[in-house]
């Protein structure tokens, strides 16, 4: 029986090309597109591991991945999270360098993850920057969940 990996990324595009790799490297794919769907698909299909996008509409990728790690039925479930937050970064940078009451994304972020280790949540298995090479994800869900 095919492991099973649950794909949620707000861009259709994404997952529709990360389904297809790894449909082609033996996996069960099903995707959702923002984070409120991606929390019912979980319960729908028992993913054997979660690729999931940090910035979405609806609930955020880091949103997702404390509630996830918050419900013992899923906290076990390895994720991998996706990020374009180097080109994210630099944008909100350099509008926080003109604007100096503007807090930089990566001061976002590393609150964000020192909350989830203060919760004692674990962080993600993996990260991993768009634009993301196919064969790299197969190989770190095979590293992950196996074949």
């Amino acid at each position: 029986m095919a492991k099973k990996v649950l794909i949620i990324d707000d861009d259709k595009n994404i997952v529709k090309y990360l389904s297809v790799a790894l449909d082609r490297s033996g996996y069960e794919t099903t995707g959702a597109h923002d984070g409120k769907e991606g929390l019912e698909k979980v319960d729908e299909v028992s993913p054997d591991l979660i690729v999931l996008d940090i910035m979405m509409p609806k609930k955020t990728g880091l949103v997702v991945f404390r509630q996830l790690r918050s419900d013992d039925k899923h906290k076990a479930i390895p994720v991998i999270m996706l990020t374009s937050i180097a080109d994210v970064m630099d944008e909100h940078e350099a509008v926080a360098a003109e604007q100096p009451e503007y807090e930089g994304l990566r001061e976002v972020l590393a609150k964000a993850i020192r909350k989830m280790r203060d919760e004692g949540l674990e962080k993600p298995e993996l990260f991993i920057d768009k634009p993301v090479d196919p064969h790299e994800l197969v190989r770190n869900v095979r590293d992950l969940i196996g074949a």
